[in-house]
């Protein structure tokens, strides 16, 4: 499913499980703590549109990166190899 590198002692440290623990954590819970005063500060009609067209440029920049994970039907495994592939 997922090739991991060894790091420099040969062990392989991340898994799925903490990578996503590590996405959860870091885009989930500052969202959480800035929603309401967010949205508080905009009013009940700004605010959710303003958050709603943040989720879409997120979708937006998500589907951008998985064009350049997968370009012309190679798989790039790091951002040199995607920036290679593009330019």
């Amino acid at each position: 499913f997922c090739k991991m590198k060894p790091n420099l002692s040969g062990y392989v440290t991340g898994t799925v499980w903490t990578a996503t623990t590590h996405i959860i954590t870091a885009v989930i819970g500052s969202g959480v703590l800035a929603l309401p005063w967010s949205v508080a500060q905009l009013g009940w009609v700004v605010g959710p549109a303003v958050l709603l067209a943040f989720a879409w440029v997120t979708y937006y920049t998500a589907t951008l990166l998985c064009d350049c994970y997968r370009y012309h039907d190679r798989r790039n495994s790091n951002y040199v190899e995607a920036v290679d592939a593009i330019l």
